[in-house]
């Protein structure tokens, strides 16, 4: 009987612990942009400052999908 409980409880700790893993790949993975324009994108006139990071950035759109890319612009 304990020995069902030891399975029980690590194999409820072991689903924790992948649970938290994949989130961390995942949100990772979400969260990376890529550094070259996608192809398709056209460069617009648009340039803002991130309010939530202080970065600058220019904003690139592909008419065909109505996507937006955002590309970092270095600091002066």
């Amino acid at each position: 009987m304990a020995t069902w409980i030891v399975i029980y409880e690590g194999f409820g700790a072991f689903v924790v612990v992948v649970a938290i893993l994949t989130t961390l790949v995942l949100r990772s993975r979400r969260l990376r942009q890529p550094t070259r324009i996608p192809p398709g994108f056209v460069r617009t006139d648009e340039v803002f400052m991130d309010p939530t990071t202080g970065i600058r950035q220019r904003v690139w759109f592909n008419q065909a999908t109505g996507e937006r890319f955002y590309e970092t612009l270095p600091r002066d």
